[in-house]
């Protein structure tokens, strides 16, 4: 006790000793500041009490102090009894309401994006909290992430109704109704509707207007020329116009976008429309935070040359900056005057010329988002069709653009529609009438020469992009350049979309370093965010990509690209793997998520979803390449070929096996073209081209015999039985079965998967000799075996095949229980392709029932689907069928058109029927 007491009191503070004897024992005297909670209420208080005051700054400070007494969770590490777990309950609870309080105090300070950043941290840890939520919409909103924000809410909406059976509250509901209304009032900074904080609404802060001195002169009159030309932007300059009404305060406007999409033209356009409201003149002034080979101007250039402009002679300006910056607001106080900052690079250029009070007006434009202004924010993007045509025909005339109206929009395409490139080629076609809109269009096809294309006078789409490129932070500094060297890596390595994990793969680095460098280039405008993590980069910014990805070594390129590949190649395997086990069985494929989450099937659908157009583009990049990368091609085919058929990616697949083809036979990797052939006769049977399909299996078949491989030539003659079965020979398909069963039993291998499959497609000849009993007991096996292997995708194709066998037996009760599960597997595993056949076959036996209502809702499912996977037959036997639900639930009307349809549908030559599915379909036995 003698060593505590040394420790807790002071030395030779007897009077302090903290540790006291009594009667009881002993007592620890401990003050309220010794405690880490008393200190939290005090602060929180003291915010409370500034923010009611309207001080958020002294509010904002106090908050923070609060929060930064926390450190993990309260009485961690701690087993907690019923006394203890309510208090930690509690406590979190006022942990929380204190973060969403901080929010709303910076939200009133318009710190949006800082607001945004740390709520996208705790949005997946309280997905019930309605606060957090809408504070994160209302950031995203002023952060001009309007998709976001909408997605934010779409997601709070299906937690509530997921976990509580409840819509989004009144707050909510209307912020989201004044996103989809662009409300104006949403952008000014102030906290949300939840907001906790006891404001007024009355809060306000009183100025005391000083008279400013007159400058003897004219008033400024400094707005350079308007565009001549000038297209579209009705909703910008709406907003604009909206944001400058009144006189009751001054008014600031921040126009930005990335560079070339006519935001100078958007804010001198509107400057001119309202000047003459500003009877005490228009200044402008050029930042040059966007001149090529200009250094942006400093602060203290800024406030001087505005002085100069309202008639301050040179000799009286103050030398301070400071005092400058009085000068200046002095004499604007009295005055109305609109004031228009083109070009600015940062806030520190803007803040003292922002009007503090009288009735100016302030227009800036910049590139990137000035977050931290005080501003009606307007973002400028590039052109619609519509316009981008309409630029064009103002500067080469209506004529050449209607006698070629294809190349011109193709025109208009290969320029991204953004503004400075359509005026660079409007200036060149108005230079040259005799080119041909065609001719030039050739040019510009070119990606090599595109952007030598764009130039004219002084006009340069590639100076354009350098500016951008060039405020990147730089390689040289300890730390940073990774967003240079991301942006060259994308270049190297072109995909329609990316995400964290790609960066990082390419970049060979963590996430983190991967995000910071995304978040520079998106700040820079060099990539723009699709979603809260998928990014693109349009043509022309692509192009100039790939010039500066040429400065980095080849190896590095190289390098770079093998490991993206890499990365897509594992994360496609993981996902396979997982479809093959299912729900029951996630994995965390941490090189797509980054996280380590377990996905479920259905993360990993969504994924392939997504990347199915990033996969191509890799494989088309990857295909001309050196070996060791050209292989990736038809590694990644093999890996996704099953899920790409059942889910209906034949585009992609066509092409993806087109390119390991190509590959396979430029290596002579004859093992490798065996099984791509595979692939291919499935493509050319489902492109009407029969005879191409089996002389691919041929072909498999004869380079399998010469290497001596009897598994692949097994695998050659299943698909030749296959092939055999949908051009209506069951016969012949047996032949190839018994041929390849008989192939692998006398190589030992005669239970391998190979074998399995050979077993499901005897069931499906035997389903088309009539010979239903034993195809059933052939699925049957499958699917034991399959059950066995925890082959789920598999399962989910036997599973439909047995359900059709126990309807052609008219044991139609088995049927329907076999469906429902196939139903749920398909879910599972993503298979389209079978969920859309159990779908009809269990409409046909509802409508046996006399059930047509339920067999209309399989039927509108169904029929979701086969237009997903893209199934001809599909989508004529779905249209039969809903004629006759729709006859037999009374709706004649809608029984006759789906009929129409149908007929029209079964009418093309091309139409091949499935027999199996037509053989119960059009049978007798309901009617």
């Amino acid at each position: 006790m003698m060593q505590l007491r040394r420790l807790l009191s002071p030395a030779g503070e007897p009077e302090a000793d903290r540790l006291i004897t009594s009667n009881s024992g002993y007592l620890l005297r401990v003050e309220p500041d010794d405690f880490d909670l008393h200190r939290f209420d005090t602060a929180c208080e003291e915010g409370l009490k500034a923010a009611a005051k309207g001080d958020f700054s002294t509010a904002d400070a106090a908050l923070d102090r609060a929060l930064a007494l926390w450190r993990g969770t309260p009485a961690e590490d701690v087993v907690l009894g019923p006394t203890l777990r309510t208090l930690v309950t509690q406590l979190s609870e006022r942990y929380v309401e204190t973060v969403e309080n901080h929010m709303d105090v910076q939200l009133a300070l318009g710190g949006h994006i800082a607001v945004a950043r740390r709520l996208r941290t705790l949005i997946d840890q309280y997905p019930l909290r309605e606060r957090i939520h809408e504070q994160l919409m209302l950031a995203m909103y002023r952060c001009g992430d309007v998709a976001d924000a909408l997605k934010i809410f779409a997601r709070a909406r299906q937690n509530l109704a997921d976990e509580l059976g409840v819509d989004p509250g009144t707050g909510l509901s209307r912020l989201h109704q004044a996103i989809l209304r662009r409300d104006v009032d949403v952008l000014r900074p102030g906290p949300s509707s939840h907001s906790g904080l006891p404001i007024s609404s009355g809060t306000s802060v009183e100025v005391v207007r000083a008279t400013a001195p007159s400058v003897i002169g004219e008033p400024p009159r400094e707005l350079p020329c308007g565009p001549s030309i000038f297209v579209g932007r009705k909703a910008q300059m709406d907003s604009v116009y909206e944001a400058l009404e009144g006189d009751d305060g001054p008014r600031v406007v921040a126009i930005h976008g990335p560079g070339g999409t006519g935001k100078s033209a958007l804010a001198l356009r509107t400057a001119h429309t309202v000047a003459d409201g500003y009877p005490g003149g228009q200044l402008y002034l050029d930042l040059q935070g966007s001149t090529p080979g200009l250094p942006p101007l400093r602060p203290s250039e800024v406030i001087s040359r505005t002085l100069r402009s309202l008639g301050v002679p040179h000799a009286e300006i103050p030398v301070a900056w400071a005092e400058a910056a009085s000068r200046y607001q002095t004499l604007l106080a009295e005055r109305r005057v609109l004031i228009v900052l083109d070009n600015a690079a940062d806030i520190t250029q803007i803040t003292p010329l922002v009007p503090a009070r009288g009735s100016s007006a302030l227009i800036v434009t910049s590139r990137t988002v000035q977050t931290t202004l005080d501003a009606v924010q307007i973002a400028v993007g590039v052109l619609d069709d519509a316009d981008a045509l309409h630029l064009l025909e103002l500067s080469i005339g209506r004529p050449r653009v209607d006698t070629e109206r294809q190349a011109a929009l193709d025109i208009a395409r290969l320029c991204c529609h953004q503004p400075l490139a359509l005026r660079i080629v409007g200036a060149r076609l108005a230079a040259r009438p005799d080119w041909s809109l065609s001719r030039f269009r050739g040019r510009l096809s070119d990606q090599r020469r595109r952007l030598d294309e764009l130039r004219v006078a002084d006009q340069d789409i590639r100076s354009c992009f350098a500016v951008s490129y060039g405020s990147l932070p730089s390689a040289a500094r300890p730390g940073e350049g990774d967003a240079a060297r991301l942006f060259q890596l994308l270049g190297a390595f072109g995909v329609p979309e990316f995400g964290t994990e790609l960066a990082a793969a390419l970049l060979s680095a963590d996430a983190v370093p991967a995000e910071t460098a995304l978040d520079e280039l998106v700040e820079s405008r060099l990539i723009e965010p699709v979603t809260e993590d998928r990014f693109r980069m349009h043509d022309l910014l692509r192009a100039y990509a790939t010039e500066r990805a040429a400065e980095l070594p080849a190896e590095s390129r190289s390098a770079a690209v093998q490991r993206a590949l890499s990365w897509y190649l594992d994360v496609c395997r993981d996902i396979v793997a997982l479809l093959q086990r299912g729900a029951s069985n996630n994995v965390a494929p941490e090189s797509a998520t980054g996280s380590g989450r377990p996905w479920t099937a259905q993360d990993g659908l969504r994924w392939l979803d997504k990347e199915f157009p990033c996969l191509v583009a890799a494989a088309i990049q990857a295909a001309d390449a050196p070996p060791e990368t050209a292989r990736h091609v038809t590694e990644l085919l093999t890996v996704i070929s099953s899920p790409a058929m059942k889910r209906g990616y034949w585009r992609e697949l066509e092409t993806l096996t087109q390119l390991a083809l190509q590959v396979t036979r430029r290596l002579g990797d004859r093992a490798e073209e065996a099984t791509t052939l595979m692939v291919s006769s499935v493509i050319d049977w489902r492109a009407d081209r029969p005879e191409a399909a089996r002389d691919s299996l041929v072909r498999s078949r004869s380079l399998a015999q010469e290497l001596g491989d009897p598994e692949t030539e097994a695998r050659a003659l299943h698909s030749l039985g296959w092939l055999s079965l949908r051009r209506g020979d069951p016969t012949d398909a047996l032949d190839h079965i018994t041929t390849a069963r008989r192939l692998l039993d006398e190589h030992g291998r005669g239970h391998t998967a190979v074998a399995e499959r050979l077993r499901h497609n005897q069931g499906e000849a035997l389903l088309q000799l009539g010979r239903y009993a034993e195809a059933a007991h052939c699925f049957q096996q499958r699917l034991s075996a399959e059950r066995d292997r925890n082959g789920r995708l598999s399962e989910s194709i036997t599973m439909a095949a047995l359900g059709r066998a126990y309807c052609l037996l008219g044991q139609y009760d088995q049927a329907l229980t076999m469906f429902e599960e196939t139903l749920r597997r398909c879910q599972e595993v993503g298979n389209r392709e079978d969920a859309w056949e159990a779908l009809l076959c269990r409409s046909e036996i509802r409508l046996h029932q006399g059930r047509p209502a339920v067999a209309l809702t399989d039927l509108t499912r169904a029929r979701e689907l086969v237009a997903e996977t893209g199934d001809d037959y599909g989508r004529a036997a779905v249209m039969r069928q809903l004629a006759r639900a729709h006859e037999d639930a009374g709706d004649l009307t809608a029984s006759a058109d789906a009929a129409r349809t149908a007929e029209k549908l079964f009418a093309s030559p091309t139409l091949r029927l499935d027999p199996i599915l037509e053989a119960f379909l059009t049978a007798d036995s309901r009617r």
